[in-house]
């Protein structure tokens, strides 16, 4: 899984998103907007622009990418937030370290017990690190002056590398592109058939979406998991003509 940090930063400004006093007119005019002419604050998506960057760490292909929210939160536990500002979100394109899944042992429970264990591989704390940096570079800049405000996460007094990287242990999260659980190929890890998508040994059952994936791509999972389900239903009607399931 792509590993994620950010940096919010609060600010006075209300040019951004944000629940206040001061936006509440923009904020009843929003619907009104939306159906009568598909502009305003209901048309973002919330993350509205991204980039990829190389660290030093890079060879030869960006390792970091950004996503750029305009809009404060805090903490990612809190559903609603009062104010505003901005934030970007800086994850690990290529990460090194692996997770699993595993069965619970409780037989009572149905759940599957998901550990990214983000981290485990010491690289990809390096580039996160770097990564934090070089956001910290781009928010300094002068095109943030007419919202410039204070930095909360990771915080103005959090500056060397062990003091970010301890943030992060203890901040960073999934940017939820989890993939290969369940790998194509033909090695012995392997589970699914890259040829038809189905799964060795069980019969009728075909995964297309990211878990078939043998290692995780640079960038969002969105698309090429679109093209997996594509290829997929490609397979299927070309069986179904021929007489095939």
């Amino acid at each position: 899984d792509h590993v994620d940090g950010m940096i919010t930063v609060r600010s006075k400004s209300t040019r951004t998103l944000g629940l206040s006093l001061a936006n509440l007119p923009r904020m009843a005019a929003a619907p009104f907007q939306y159906f009568a002419r598909r502009k305003g604050m209901l048309t973002t998506n919330y993350v509205e622009a991204g980039g990829f960057a190389k660290t030093k760490y890079a060879n030869g292909l960006p390792d970091i990418q950004f996503h750029f929210v305009p809009g404060y939160r805090s903490h990612r536990g809190r559903l609603i937030e009062y104010g505003h500002g901005y934030a970007i979100h800086t994850c690990v394109l290529r990460p090194k370290s692996v997770g699993e899944i595993r069965l619970s042992r409780d037989s009572a429970r149905r759940d599957v017990l998901i550990d990214h264990r983000f981290f485990t591989h010491e690289d990809d704390a390096m580039v996160l690190v770097e990564g934090i940096k070089i956001a910290r570079r781009i928010f300094a800049s002068s095109e943030f002056d007419a919202v410039r405000g204070k930095e909360m996460l990771p915080g103005k007094d959090i500056n060397s590398d062990d003091e970010i990287l301890a943030y992060l242990r203890a901040e960073a999260l999934t940017v939820y592109h989890p993939v290969g659980t369940c790998k194509m190929g033909t090695d012995d890890m392997a589970v699914v058939d890259p040829a038809t998508l189905k799964v060795r040994g069980v019969d009728g059952l075909r995964i297309a979406d990211a878990s078939v994936m043998p290692k995780l791509i640079g960038g969002n999972t969105n698309a090429p998991s679109m093209m997996i389900g594509q290829k997929a239903s490609e397979m299927i009607l070309g069986r179904a003509r021929n007489g095939g399931r």
